[in-house]
């Protein structure tokens, strides 16, 4: 097996120390890899090579035949030879180097060194053990990343803790990607731009079958059309992962040609696929139970028996976030149980025929972007977990928004008024606010006095810091609200009063615009 070319080189072999040889030609073949000693010696058909070796001769076989020398040194090239040593002395066939020999090594661009024939036992021993030394080396280096990545998952790391563990050590981007073609996880220098092309091609005819790998060209597939942007380079390699003989899912390297990380890829694969199971496939009673300890959670109000829980169960007592999504189906929702256990790292995570229920460990806002999901998602606020009854009615609230918004909503604490307008009927608002607001707007100075009301509702009910805002006098305030009273029959000092009239005006637009005060 050829080692790494930075393990043990020609180059490497001509500098060292009490060896005995001298580079009598280098070119661009002095770093190849320098494999075993192979001794030939002998007229007729050049010995077949496994690739790499080191060839010693002392050229009494061929003597002052310069077209020998030429046959020679070809089949040596042809045959994949790393370099050519030549014995010098009396009991060789050269006491120095020919000139002619060294001319024929330079046209074949074959590395030539040359060192005294008395030593070629030494030498022949020496380059075998360093090279043995290097085979030593070349193996443990992959089975050290074995062991880290191995140590990563062991410790409780999550499929994005992996594949930033294997991109620190490689220096190779990854992403995992699930069975249809979604994001799971990735590393940080994985190119963005790659993640829906390789999603797309996944989903279709393109994605590898078990045993097999799929290799594309970076550039060619992050292609941009306008040319605004630079695109990644490198081989991207696809290989499936499997678990009970069933692909799981795809891990997606752009290759560096290491070694290193070519043999430790299948351990990589494995432990994507162990993760898999152990997470994301879960099986009926592991679903019960994750449903139980959901329901669970939800009625411990205090903290210490909410994070007194969490530990008991051996979950950190981390923030949580809400997070409901309605599936397309109860099928779809089968599988966002299996998903969402991975890619929002969610140890609680439940479904109601088409909703599913989690609680994400992980902010599931860009999760949930590189997964591309594309149904109705609600998500409710990061919280301790004694708040995560909270958390998920919010998520709840904000679903019912997501399904007339067409995309993912996040609730914002405060802005409760907000997802009841966008939740509730089109025809439904305009009637509730012209009800409510018809008898001011139909007044005299109708426009003004809706600009005060709204101004009075956002300042506190502040007379003062409303005409200051407004740029009015404070008489001409209360003026104004006391005619707004007699107008609606409202005691504006009731909050259900208060509570109706700043809806009706959320309805009809208006917002809290600092920029410029409102005209009296």
């Amino acid at each position: 097996m050829a080692l790494e070319s930075k393990s043990f080189t020609v180059a490497r072999l001509a500098s060292i120390p009490n060896i005995g040889l001298t580079m009598a030609h280098g070119g661009s073949g002095v770093e190849r890899a320098a494999g075993i000693p192979i001794s030939v010696e002998r007229k007729g058909r050049f010995p077949e090579l496994h690739g790499g070796e080191i060839v010693l001769t002392s050229g009494l076989h061929i003597g002052e035949d310069w077209t020998a020398w030429k046959s020679f040194l070809l089949a040596a090239t042809g045959a994949g030879a790393s370099g050519l040593i030549i014995g010098l002395g009396t009991e060789a066939a050269f006491e120095s180097l020919p000139e002619q020999v060294q001319t024929l090594a330079s046209e074949h661009d074959l590395p030539l060194l040359t060192g005294d024939i008395a030593d070629f036992g030494r030498i022949a021993h020496t380059i075998t053990v360093l090279h043995s030394e290097g085979q030593r080396e070349s193996f443990r280096r992959p089975l050290d990343l074995q062991m880290e990545i191995t140590a990563i998952v062991a410790r409780g790391g999550s499929f994005g803790d992996l594949l930033a563990g294997w991109q620190q050590r490689t220096e190779e981007p990854v992403a995992a990607y699930d069975r249809l073609g979604q994001v799971m996880a990735r590393s940080s220098s994985f190119p963005a731009s790659l993640l829906a092309p390789l999603g797309k091609r996944l989903a279709g005819q393109e994605a590898p079958r078990l045993g097999e790998q799929l290799r594309l060209n970076a550039t060619e597939l992050a292609a941009d059309p306008d040319g605004t942007s630079a695109s990644p380079e490198g081989t991207v390699e696809i290989s499936p992962f499997a678990g009970n003989d069933t692909v799981r899912g795809f891990c997606v390297r752009i290759t560096t040609g290491h070694e290193t990380a070519e043999l430790a890829a299948p351990a990589l694969r494995s432990l994507l696929a162990l993760e898999f199971e152990r997470v994301w496939f879960l099986d009926e009673s592991a679903r019960r139970k994750r449903a139980e300890r959901f329901a669970r959670l939800l009625t411990l109000t205090e903290p210490g028996s909410a994070r007194t829980f969490l530990r008991s169960i051996g979950i950190d007592s981390g923030p949580l976030w809400g997070v409901s999504i309605e599936a397309r189906n109860e099928t779809h929702a089968e599988v966002l149980i299996d998903d969402l256990a991975v890619v929002l790292a969610a140890p609680f995570v439940r479904h109601r025929h088409r909703i599913v229920e989690c609680l994400a460990t992980v902010d599931p806002r860009q999760a949930l972007a590189d997964y591309g999901l594309r149904v109705p998602t609600g998500i409710g606020t990061r919280g301790a977990p004694e708040h995560s009854a909270r958390s998920i009615r919010q998520a709840t609230l904000a679903l019912e928004t997501s399904r007339r918004a067409g995309t993912p909503i996040e609730y914002v604490d405060g802005a409760s008024h907000e997802f009841l307008i966008n939740t509730a009927p089109s025809d439904y608002l305009e009637s509730f606010s012209s009800a409510v607001l018809a008898p001011i707007e139909k007044s005299r100075g109708g426009e003004a006095l809706l600009n005060t009301l709204h101004t009075w509702l956002l300042e506190r009910r502040s007379v003062e810091a409303t005409a200051e805002r407004m740029g009015v006098h404070r008489h001409t305030v209360r003026n104004r609200m006391q005619r707004i009273v007699q107008i609606t029959g409202h005691d504006l000092d009731g909050i259900d009063a208060q509570t109706e009239l700043w809806l009706a005006l959320k309805v009809r637009g208006f917002r809290d615009t600092r920029d410029s005060p409102d005209g009296p």
